[in-house]
């Protein structure tokens, strides 16, 4: 599965490359590859590639939707890692952007990381009907904004050092991470011209993949280590984060997992063999954590 997983993000990177390269001149280019190449597992675009077989598309029919996927997964990590929001300085196991360039070059080039995602899914040479370029773009500045990876990041740095309920945990959880998983769930069905309860269905799987990376995340910053995550670990504790894993505890978070990861396949296995390839980076997520 890692081979898998490393080839799709070897294809991302390469359509990067490509389409930074038709870019005009610009000094934030650099730290706009900095962000988004060369690192990373692109977990997101694996899944967008194994929700792509589930409606019968090609990978051409959505690689501009992997690339500005990873270009606003970067732009989150970058702003994500500056001082005044988590204070990081290691990401993908390297100095954060931040470090790299400064702050007000990690803020400019996350930006510019951001708009570009929107440039790629518009742009005239990718050949879906504008119809269902509009549905996609409209859900994911929703879904980017206030009311997803924005408003969800507010929520987990208001959450630091307060006693939060579970089920405002898993709501923030839900946008900050869950809401571009939605995401890669939903694309490919507007793209295949999915009936609306297919897209209701997608939305669901989306979100609880998201919160189950999300959990995973949290358990890896506890048992995991700097090499193999490539960041910080053991820094929730020191911030004093919400967590589920806080809430719970160690060993009733993997049973939650767990029981969450039964939810996902259940909701799968309508599409019988189609769902093999999801169903094993399902169980890579889970595996990071042990």
């Amino acid at each position: 599965m890692l081979r898998t997983i490393n080839n799709n993000a070897k294809t991302i990177d390469k359509f990067l490359k490509n389409y930074f390269k038709k870019q005009g001149h610009s000094q934030l280019l650099t730290p706009m590859k900095y962000g988004v190449l060369f690192g990373g597992k692109k977990i997101r675009s694996t899944i967008i590639f194994n929700m792509s077989e589930l409606f019968n598309l090609r990978k051409k029919d959505v690689i501009n939707i992997c690339g500005a996927v990873e270009c606003i997964h970067s732009y989150s990590l970058i702003h994500d890692d500056l001082p005044c929001m988590d204070n990081d300085n290691l990401r993908r196991g390297k100095p954060a952007s931040h470090i790299k360039f400064g702050e007000s070059t990690a803020i400019l080039s996350g930006n510019s990381l951001l708009t570009i995602a929107f440039e790629m899914i518009t742009e005239k040479n990718y050949g879906i009907k504008l119809n269902k370029k509009i549905l996609i773009l409209n859900r994911l500045a929703e879904y980017v904004g206030h009311t997803g990876i924005a408003g969800g990041q507010f929520l987990d740095l208001s959450y630091e050092k307060k006693k939060v309920s579970i089920s405002k945990v898993i709501e923030m959880q839900k946008k900050k991470t869950g809401k571009l998983f939605e995401f890669c769930c939903l694309a490919p069905a507007i793209i295949s011209g999915a009936n609306n309860k297919t897209i209701k269905e997608m939305r669901l799987i989306g979100q609880e993949l998201g919160l189950l990376f999300q959990i995973t995340d949290d358990l890896l910053d506890i048992k995991g280590n700097k090499k193999d995550t490539g960041k910080q670990v053991k820094k929730d504790k020191k911030r004093g984060k919400s967590t589920i894993v806080d809430l719970l505890g160690y060993n009733k978070t993997l049973e939650f997992t767990f029981k969450l990861k039964k939810m996902i396949i259940k909701r799968l296995r309508k599409y019988k063999k189609k769902d093999d390839k999801l169903i094993r980076t399902i169980n890579f997520i889970i595996d990071r954590s042990f």
